[in-house]
């Protein structure tokens, strides 16, 4: 199966970003949109698993329960299916539309806590990602790089304490991501942005904002 879905009919640009537990993705996700609204630029946020109403609805039952509620192929088969509606009713027409994309991760999520940390193989992921999710990729990702043992204690003081399914894996399954994450960073440096996440708010909004008008400029 092939859907005739084709990226380069897209006319926004689609920015994701990535990390292990607590690294602020959100934080900074909301810093950039206001940014953009400031600037009057069209821009819409999401996130993985979610994004849809019913991808929403069904992301509770993922990131929250029992860290063993789910082994890795079921999650692998849940996510594809959540990220290919999230394709299709949010991230294509908005990115058809013109609109910039700010999403909280997406396949290379799954690369990295399904392929690296629960052992799926990767080109069984990346050809279900070319089979039913259009081999669909972001054009930037911000990789927001922290020490594992950081980012679990930051999370204690996040609002959503009860999506904590993947903080319960412990720190060796946590020093895990963030080493695949550095990895990807260097395989994907094309479009890979590394940013040092044991800086201030500001300072990584600032350096975000600079990495992004330099990409539009040269996009002009």
């Amino acid at each position: 199966m092939q859907d005739n879905y084709n990226t380069n009919s897209k006319k926004g640009l689609f920015i994701s970003f990535e990390g292990g537990e607590g690294v602020g993705k959100s934080t900074q996700i909301d810093l950039l949109k206001l940014y953009f609204f400031k600037k009057k630029v069209k821009v819409i946020s999401t996130r993985e698993p979610g994004g849809t109403e019913e991808g929403e609805f069904i992301r509770k039952f993922l990131v929250s329960g029992d860290k063993h509620s789910w082994d890795p192929y079921s999650e692998l088969l849940l996510f594809n299916a959540l990220r290919r509606e999230h394709i299709n009713k949010i991230i294509n027409p908005s990115l058809k539309n013109g609109d910039i994309v700010l999403c909280d991760r997406f396949i290379d999520s799954t690369i990295i806590y399904q392929g690296v940390a629960g052992s799926v193989n990767e080109e069984l992921l990346l050809n279900l990602h070319r089979t039913f999710c259009y081999d669909l990729f972001p054009d930037i990702t911000f990789f927001l790089s922290l020490n594992p043992k950081l980012g679990l204690a930051r999370t204690k003081f996040r609002n959503n304490n009860n999506e904590n399914r993947f903080e319960k894996m412990g720190l060796l399954y946590h020093q895990k991501i963030q080493d695949g994450y550095k990895a990807l960073s260097k395989k994907y440096n094309n479009r890979f942005i590394e940013i040092n996440a044991e800086l201030t708010v500001e300072q990584i909004s600032e350096e975000i904002n600079k990495h992004v008008n330099s990409i539009i400029q040269s996009n002009d």
